[in-house]
């Protein structure tokens, strides 16, 4: 009598083997999709999309706070911006220059948010509404597409460590004081079909009659005192 398996018996031994690995089959295709459904979902953004003069304005103070320094320098042309400092300010200080240029303002935001002897860095002010340019701006930023913003009441406070003496820190501290700001629309970068905006210039505005805070006690002055 021949021992030869003949082919149906061949055949079911084949789909028997296939039915003993289903299991473990099934068992890596769920546990795939379990892996895929428990990834963490991304950290959102703590910044607005610079869709609008606001939003940038918005995250130059969200940058400050959180002392950003990558964050802080793009709400910035950088080809285009100024600095402006305050009149009062090149009076007061001989080495200060009128203006300076982007890379001016990353190194002074760069100094600072980076610094192991800075504790904290915390800024707010009000926004005004955003405006369309007149005969009173610059001449030239005509423009018909750039806007302006006047932000009021800044308070601007940077604590640091003091050399003499650990125990008592250093404030910077600048109340009270404007800004003015000029942006201009980028309309080779969209977001959902919206131009982003960049600033191009930031002029220091210091308030007449309010006390004298501390020595560096304008924006431009503490920002100099990190560049």
């Amino acid at each position: 009598m021949s021992t030869q398996a003949t082919p149906a018996f061949r055949k079911l031994a084949r789909i028997r083997t296939l039915l003993s690995f289903a299991p473990l089959l099934v068992t890596l295709v769920l546990s795939g999709c379990d892996s895929d459904t428990t990834k963490p979902d991304p950290e959102p953004s703590p910044y607005l999309a610079p869709t609008s003069p606001e939003n940038v304005v918005d995250n130059i103070v969200t940058a400050m706070n959180l002392r950003d320094a990558d964050g802080y320098a793009a709400n910035f042309d950088e080809e285009e911006f100024i600095f402006r400092f305050d009149p009062i300010d090149l009076i007061l200080d001989n080495d200060l220059p009128p203006f300076w240029d982007y890379d001016g303002e990353t190194a002074w935001s760069s100094n600072c948010f980076e610094s192991s002897d800075v504790f904290r860095v915390s800024v707010e002010w009000a926004k005004g509404p955003v405006e369309e340019l007149d005969e009173s701006d610059p001449d030239n930023y005509m423009d018909p597409t750039m806007r302006k913003m006047v932000v009021v009441g800044i308070y601007l406070e940077v604590e640091m460590v003091n050399p003499a003496d650990p125990s008592d820190p250093i404030i910077f501290l600048a109340s009270g004081d404007r800004a003015r700001f000029y942006f201009a629309p980028d309309l080779n970068h969209l977001i959902g079909g919206q131009p982003t905006w960049k600033i191009v210039e930031w002029q220091d505005i210091r308030v007449e009659g309010r006390p004298l805070l501390s020595e560096n006690n304008s924006i431009g002055r503490i920002k100099a005192a990190f560049r």
